[in-house]
């Protein structure tokens, strides 16, 4: 008995693998390669339409055998588990400075101008170096 494995592609690394037998395509066997491909290109075609389709459904949980992801616990349930575990108990707020910073700490755009030293060449009385000449070229 001979079997026809179609793989469908889905989505990226998602792949669907169907297997049948010529009987259930509707081929009387596998001789015929040109029905076989044309057998399997409708197959690809309906699939291809049906996952579409199917991607625009807006489904809603239905309590089979998968689990939802579960909700972020509430600071009381967090101090629950914790006390359970025999472990420290959380403070109410984590500890945050609050108001303005320190005097002291003040952003970088904020604090005051600093003129920055003069540069050598810029103090010496020297005259600065004459200028390089580049050759020029006539095309």
């Amino acid at each position: 008995m001979a079997e026809i494995e179609i793989t469908l592609p889905t989505v990226q690394y998602g792949n669907v693998k169907v297997r049948a037998t010529p009987e259930e395509l509707g081929l009387e066997g596998v001789q015929d390669a040109g029905a076989l491909g044309v057998a399997t290109a409708v197959y690809l075609n309906l699939f291809t339409q049906g996952f579409k389709l199917g991607t625009q459904i807006d489904v809603d949980y239905d309590g089979g055998v998968t689990k939802p992801p579960t909700p972020e616990p509430t600071h009381e349930e967090a101090q629950e588990a914790l006390s359970q575990l025999g472990t420290t108990v959380l403070d109410e707020t984590p500890n945050e400075p609050e108001g303005e910073p320190e005097a002291g700490a003040q952003a970088p755009w904020n604090s005051p101008v600093v003129d920055a030293k003069p540069k050598p060449w810029e103090t010496s009385g020297a005259a600065p170096a004459a200028p390089v000449k580049v050759a020029e070229v006539n095309w």
